[in-house]
């Protein structure tokens, strides 16, 4: 169980990483050691009621979120697809970010509940492509074309987000903490056509996986996903006898993903050679087909959280009182989990 000081001390700390400042930094603006900093986030230390003003200010969030936190922000166990030069201090940034998410929709709206398991891929007797296909027999999604995936999500309790993670070049992360449901955050910068893949790969890492990802975890995730949105048995029957594009194109509309990622499945499922895969994505980079493709799919977007959040208002919720139980000012509150993206 957390103690109101533990509870405190992680909210401080993760609101200090998700503004991107060190302990130094944020000690030196509210006028105290760096270690005083370290045993307050550590919950072995207590500041006076002015320092904690201070500090409120300096991490633009009102200070009844410090007097008011019940709930862990302890430090989220991500996966993340990042990027190959994405830094350990924008890795630590993101996962404060989750641990606030949780935090605030948890105290938002109260405990969550989803219908997904987590599934073993140790000792080798499950594959990530068993998993999938589990994964969708556990939610009732057979074998065909997938519909929204967003929408799939979270109808299975499961947060999703779109987020600014551009600016540290991470195109989504996921986290599913044992006391909570899982949550995927997707990049804001994320093309339509990449970005459902991006999701099930995340949906991967959080049934198969419970630590940060390695290079074999994202391989793993990478076969979970495309498994999932476009199941080998089904695409190897479908690839059309002629291989031309605007065949192709059809095939990729109908199952909600890339060319880019449709070319790999017929290698996969054994319907392209090695050889054939090679030219087709030669074409496809020469083409510039690689980063903008033609007939691309619709964005998905979250509706879940922003739904329940009206309903609140709705109900005669103001968004004063909304942003308080979320810890926030009301404008950060509505920036943050009432603007929706286009």
């Amino acid at each position: 169980m957390t103690s109101k000081a533990e509870a405190r001390g992680e909210l401080l700390a993760a609101l200090r990483l998700s503004r991107g400042l060190t302990q130094v930094e944020l000690a030196s603006a509210v006028g105290i050691s760096q270690a005083t900093l370290s045993k307050v986030e550590s919950g072995e230390a207590r500041l006076d009621l002015e320092t904690w003003r201070n500090v409120a200010e300096e991490l633009l969030v009102p200070l009844s979120a410090f007097r008011a936190v019940q709930s862990s922000a302890a430090p989220a166990r991500i996966f993340h697809r990042k990027q190959r030069t994405t830094p350990k201090s924008a890795v630590n940034k993101v996962a404060a970010e989750m641990s606030l998410v949780r935090l605030r929709v948890r105290d938002l709206l109260g405990d969550q509940t989803t219908t997904l398991r987590r599934h073993d891929l140790e000792g080798g007797f499950n594959t990530p492509q068993e998993i999938a296909r589990d994964v969708r027999d556990e939610l009732g999604l057979g074998r065909g074309p997938l519909g929204d995936l967003v929408a799939i999500l979270e109808g299975a309790g499961v947060l999703v987000l779109r987020w600014p993670l551009d600016t540290i070049q991470v195109d989504a992360i996921a986290s599913w903490q044992d006391d909570s449901v899982p949550v995927i955050l997707i990049g804001e910068h994320v093309p339509a056509d990449r970005q459902r893949f991006t999701m099930a790969h995340e949906l991967g890492h959080a049934v198969m996986h419970d630590g940060e990802a390695g290079k074999e975890q994202e391989a793993e995730a990478d076969a979970f996903a495309a498994e999932f949105l476009a199941p080998g048995s089904e695409i190897a029957k479908e690839w059309p006898a002629d291989d031309s594009l605007d065949a192709l194109l059809l095939l990729k509309r109908r199952w909600g993903i890339s060319l880019s990622a449709l070319i790999r499945r017929g290698k996969d499922t054994g319907r392209l050679t090695e050889q054939e895969y090679r030219q087709w994505s030669i074409q496809l980079s020469t083409t510039g087909m690689h980063r903008r493709e033609p007939n691309p799919t619709e964005r998905e977007n979250p509706t879940a959280l922003i739904t329940a959040i009206r309903n609140f208002l709705d109900e005669g919720a103001s968004v004063e009182e909304l942003a308080s139980s979320a810890h926030m000012y009301p404008r950060e509150f509505q920036l943050t989990f009432l603007e929706e993206t286009s």
